[in-house]
């Protein structure tokens, strides 16, 4: 059985007032009161960089930070934060190297149940949060839980960022939206490496997004084994899988894909199978 400290982290849902968890908020609090009241700049990014899951060196946060737990936090090089920001790291909060926040900025993994008794049960949950290199976020930049963004990624003041985003793209608004790309000055390709970094790099956050999908798929997947396990049902559906990848083929606009896609949802259905099979 997960503790729910584990439960937290992975982003199932869990119940708060766990007496580890209460413990583990306890002595963040301690540890964000002495961070905030330290006047020494250097001493205070050496406690942050304590505080953190990760740093690569030390952070440089200005009073007062706050966060939850402060091990879930994980930062690259030159790290640095304005005054006042906000960091509710009830899952995995990871940027990059060279990353800079404005004042007042709230990055927030928590979540919690749309339906209205389980959420007055005391259950919670999360998603992880995950910046690439080079991030500018403005004052009073709002992150919400499950949103990835890619690399040189610059957030305007005052942004909501619901979703996410790949490199190289201005966000402003609520909900935020991309409202400018920004062109990097690269050297005319020479050799084939440099014609594929491009669209490699455009693999590459699609790639995040999709894994990121399959983890939310796969805690729809524990739902169903629970389930089925109640209502001892065989975990092969041939009728379901059936009706699954025709609405598959019927959604893929482009004909010389389907086939692939289709495919490769058969084969997720079959790990889901071997997952499933794994847990009964």
């Amino acid at each position: 059985m997960k503790s729910e400290k584990e439960k937290m982290i992975a982003g199932e849902l869990y119940f708060s007032a766990d007496p580890e968890l209460i413990a583990d908020r306890k002595e963040a609090r301690l540890k964000l009161n002495q961070i905030n009241q330290e006047a020494d700049a250097s001493l205070r990014s050496l406690l942050l960089a304590e505080a953190f899951g990760a740093s690569d060196g030390r952070p440089y946060l200005e009073p007062n930070v706050r966060f939850d737990y402060g091990y879930n936090i994980s930062v690259g090089k030159q790290f640095y934060a304005n005054f006042d920001c906000t960091f509710l790291d009830v899952c995995p909060i990871e940027f990059g190297d060279n990353c800079m926040l404005g004042p007042g900025c709230q990055i927030l993994t928590p979540t919690h149940p749309l339906h209205p008794v389980k959420r007055n049960s005391g259950l919670e949950g999360g998603k992880p949060i995950k910046v690439g290199n080079n991030a500018w976020f403005g004052g009073n930049v709002t992150i919400l839980p499950g949103v990835t963004l890619g690399d040189n990624v610059v957030v305007a003041a005052g942004a909501v960022v619901t979703k996410s985003f790949g490199d190289n793209v201005v966000l402003g608004g609520n909900p935020a939206k991309v409202i400018k790309e920004i062109e990097l000055e690269e050297s005319a390709p020479t050799n084939p490496e440099n014609l594929l970094a491009a669209p490699r790099k455009k693999i590459d956050a699609i790639d995040r997004e999709i894994v990121r999908l399959l983890e939310a798929r796969m805690v729809a997947v524990n739902e169903v084994v629970t389930i089925k396990k109640t209502m001892k049902t065989p975990v092969l559906d041939s009728e379901r899988e059936t009706a699954v990848l025709e609405s598959v083929a019927k959604q893929v606009s482009n004909p010389e894909f389907a086939n692939t896609i289709s495919d490769t949802f058969a084969d997720i259905m079959k790990r889901s199978r071997e997952y499933q099979n794994s847990r009964v």
